[in-house]
């Protein structure tokens, strides 16, 4: 009871920051915006948003860890301070008479928020984090949407693959797999074994899920197949 009493304080916290935010844009006050999302995130976690976008991934997380396990709801409401922040960046490169250099930085401080907000929402929900908290399915559609024309970190797609995985959208995990598997030999991370685990998890399933989730049985046991040959070959 008392964890759920100290989520909802949290959430009604977060909900009424992010009103004023919205308002500050409205009225183009983007760097007050800014500071009225840092504050929060410095009330509710103790910690700065620049620290969180600048650090690797796997080094915030942990940041979130208690008593040995990642608070995974927590997490996914840093995510959303990170979404809002990425969109008072969009905001900022639609107003009129900036040059377009600094219309161009504040695009790309955007995206890099984006993605950085997808990473941790897929991580917390890979990991347990209450679905309906925060409606994070529907805010990871989102992001996936507006930054659908960049190509996803390794991590953050490894995320999605496992999400969608969760998801039953076998297909869809399937083709993030692929894309990693496509990486190369020269990238420092193989995703090989991932890969074949997957699959090997799949092929537990019945054909009637597996027909349900975009991916047939055979289509499993190609993929399979294709790895042994590499394997082979290498």
């Amino acid at each position: 009871m008392f964890r759920k009493d100290y989520l909802l304080r949290m959430m009604e916290e977060m909900t009424e920051a992010i009103g004023k935010v919205f308002t500050l844009k409205q009225q183009r006050k983007h760097t007050e915006a800014l500071s009225e999302l840092d504050e929060l995130m410095r009330r509710q976690f103790g910690l700065n948003l620049s620290l969180l976008n600048s650090l690797p991934a796997e080094d915030v997380i942990e940041m979130f860890r208690f008593r040995g396990m990642i608070e995974v709801d927590n997490l996914q409401q840093a995510a959303r301070l990170i979404e809002e922040e990425a969109y008072i960046y969009q905001e900022k490169a639609k107003v009129e008479g900036i040059d377009d250099q600094e219309r161009m930085d504040a695009e790309d401080e955007a995206v890099i928020r984006l993605m950085r907000s997808l990473h941790f929402y897929l991580y917390a929900l890979n990991h347990g984090a209450n679905p309906k908290l925060l409606d994070a399915p529907e805010r990871v559609e989102g992001v996936l949407g507006l930054t659908k024309e960049y190509e996803l970190p390794a991590r953050t797609e490894r995320q999605l693959a496992l999400y969608r995985e969760q998801q039953g959208r076998y297909d869809q995990a399937e083709n993030s797999w692929y894309r990693l598997l496509q990486l190369g030999d020269e990238f420092p991370v193989s995703y090989r074994d991932d890969v074949q685990a997957f699959y090997e998890r799949l092929s537990q399933l019945t054909d009637e899920r597996l027909e349900h989730g975009g991916l047939p049985r055979n289509e499993v046991e190609e993929g399979l197949a294709e790895l042994s040959r590499q394997e082979m070959n290498s």
